[in-house]
């Protein structure tokens, strides 16, 4: 007889790379390239300015207030799809800003002191018309790898919108074309109608039944 399985026996599914986290709602056909989340690591450059500003009341006020500073790194989530950018704040509540990767118009990769020492970095998305960053990555490990993402989804996105409106120019110009052919044949036709009745008129004038008889002709 065949051994009974339990529930032990059976291995786990393994969770896909990309699970699409709760607080985010996707197009159709939409994909998530990159997620991340600030490093928890990126706050020791200020617990340490915390430390060694102890000697005066500002010090004691930074070291107050590295637990909401954790809060908060904690609920922070960054998405890059093959569509938008997305970020996602709050502790509260939920605060969600997104950019679609054709409104972007420069990338800017910055990192600190202590982002040199702890491998993370931060990234500005500005978009055209704005005075500033859009949105931003802060403290993402890797920012720099995350940013030629980030560039070269922006590129193949530009690339199809550019090939998209091509082939609609080209099919307005091939359908401009084909009605001025249909124009002119029009008014080939009617040309040719109207020359057909001068023809018709022209035989009507000189028919037997319109010449002058003899009678008519003056001795």
């Amino acid at each position: 007889m065949p051994e009974a399985t339990t529930d032990a026996d059976v291995p786990a599914s393994t969770p896909p790379d990309h699970a699409v986290p709760e607080w985010l709602s996707l197009d159709d056909g939409e994909e998530i390239q990159w997620m991340g989340s600030p490093v928890p690591v990126s706050i020791v450059g200020t617990a340490v300015w915390g430390v060694l500003l102890t000697v005066v009341l500002i010090g004691f006020l930074i070291l107050l207030m590295l637990p909401f500073s954790w809060i908060s790194l904690r609920n922070t989530d960054y998405v890059v799809t093959d569509e938008s950018l997305y970020v996602k704040k709050g502790v509260l509540g939920t605060n969600i800003e997104s950019v679609a990767l054709d409104k972007i118009q420069n990338t800017e990769y910055s990192q600190s002191f202590w982002g040199k020492q702890f491998g993370f970095g931060s990234i500005d998305i500005s978009t055209a018309g704005s005075s500033g960053a859009e949105i931003s990555f802060q403290k993402v490990k890797d920012a720099r790898s995350v940013r030629e993402t980030i560039t070269g989804l922006t590129t193949e996105t530009r690339r199809s919108t550019s090939a998209s409106d091509g082939t609609t120019e080209s099919t307005a110009a091939s359908t401009t074309d084909r009605m001025d052919e249909l124009v002119e044949e029009l008014h080939a036709t009617r040309r040719a109608m109207e020359r057909i009745e001068q023809h018709l008129s022209d035989e009507r004038g000189a028919s037997p039944g319109d010449s002058p008889s003899a009678e008519d002709t003056p001795n």
